[in-house]
């Protein structure tokens, strides 16, 4: 019944051939495992690659992108930067700033400073000459704005980004190139009350030629609502925002971060300037295609221009004509009077002129000021009842006949 000896030496040799051949078998199939593995392994890598050089190069655009609209916003800010440098990177401390007094004028950044690749224009009659060789460009058959821009910000992440997207927009929907930008466009800086007395030095530049003026007629800022808080703030010893005033805090900077625009566009010496709060752009009642055209349009005794205020008309038409908008289809603008009182509040957009300025100024140095939207367009801009609200018995040049308002204000809008 059992094998024999040749027998069982022949099987023996079959079962090791199977084993070799099964493990033959299962080294190839390893081995294929392993290069499957492989090859699987490479895809991977390089899809990682890929997807890693797709996010670098995309990264790399955005920061260029970043990097180019922050040397549009830091090149403007050049022009304006200075004052605030004072207290800080100039080596005065903050203290140093709100103890250290006005910023002087030639501390003060010069017409084309920054944006004209570091050259220097100094004149009022330089910067009219700069903004008037624009004045006949066109595109899509309407006028891009040729009116120096002036961008308030806080210098918050916030802020910034709103003036970074106001910027864009000037290009792509303005249709301004980035020599205009450079010409026309200031970013300025705001006044957090919060912060005294580590940016007090913008306030001192603010109100220098008020403080002046008010001396003049054997005043001081104390002497002066809302303007007394500076002064009011350096009877502490730390300079803060005076506690009866904290609760006000926004309404305080706001004042003092207008009449800094206000000093600057003064010194510069621009006929005419647009300020855009940080997010002005995006609550203006004209598009950019009406902007320029609206400006041109202001009547000559015009003081000011309201642009953010929709259907709160504020007065009498004045008068009307046809634009387009920035799409090239039709739209109506309106100019309206201002010289009714509205419920309304902010300054998000408007336009001043230099006589704005000079009236303005020369009343606050007599009668002070008070929150500055409400001020303007419900005390300066409208026949007041409040016989205190006028300018008799100021300087000559600005008695009022007939109680009628201080400033000449206007509204444009396309709204109906």
């Amino acid at each position: 019944g059992g094998l024999s000896i040749a027998q069982r030496a022949d099987h023996r040799r079959r079962s090791r051939k199977r084993e070799r051949t099964h493990s033959h078998r299962m080294d190839a199939f390893a081995q294929g495992a392993r290069r499957a593995r492989a090859a699987d392994a490479a895809i991977a890598s390089s899809a990682h690659d890929h997807r890693r050089d797709r996010f670098t190069i995309a990264l790399v655009l955005s920061t260029i992108a970043i990097a180019c609209a922050a040397m549009t916003m830091l090149s403007a800010a050049g022009k304006v930067d200075v004052p605030f440098a004072l207290g800080l990177a100039r080596g005065r401390g903050a203290r140093g700033g709100a103890r250290g007094g006005a910023a002087s004028a030639s501390a003060l950044p010069r017409l084309g400073q920054a944006y004209a690749g570091g050259g220097s224009a100094t004149s009022a009659s330089m910067a009219s000459t700069a903004t008037a060789d624009l004045g006949a460009y066109t595109v899509g058959g309407f006028r891009r704005i040729t009116t120096p821009m002036v961008f308030v910000s806080l210098g918050t992440k916030a802020d910034n980004e709103r003036v970074q997207q106001s910027l864009g927009k000037l290009i792509t929907r303005g249709h301004m190139t980035s020599d205009e930008l450079k010409r026309l466009v200031t970013v300025s800086h705001g006044v957090d009350a919060t912060a005294w007395p580590a940016n007090t030095h913008l306030v001192e530049y603010a109100v220098k030629d008020i403080r002046a003026l008010s001396r003049e007629q054997g005043k001081t800022l104390m002497d002066l609502p809302w303007l007394q808080i500076i002064d009011l703030s350096k009877q502490h010893e730390n300079g803060m925002l005076p506690v009866e005033w904290r609760r006000l805090s926004h309404h305080v900077g706001c004042l003092y971060a207008h009449l800094f625009q206000w000093q600057l566009i003064k010194e510069k010496g621009f006929p005419k300037a647009i300020i855009f709060e940080a997010d002005g752009v995006g609550v203006s009642d004209l598009p950019f295609s009406a902007m320029q055209e609206a400006i041109d349009r202001m009547p000559a005794d015009a003081d000011v221009l309201f642009t953010s205020f929709g259907n709160n008309k504020g007065g009498p038409l004045h008068h009307s004509w046809n634009s387009k908008n920035e799409d090239g289809s039709p739209v109506k603008v309106n100019m309206y009077h201002w010289n009714e009182f509205n419920a309304v509040a902010g300054l998000q957009s408007y336009v001043v002129t230099q006589s704005f300025i000079r009236k303005v100024q020369e009343f606050i140095a007599h009668k002070g000021a008070d929150m500055v939207d409400a001020w303007l367009l419900g005390k300066m801009c409208v026949v007041g009842r409040d016989a205190d609200w006028n300018m008799r018995g100021m300087t000559e040049g600005f008695e009022i006949v007939g109680g009628g308002p201080i400033l000449n204000c206007y509204h444009a809008t396309t709204w109906t």
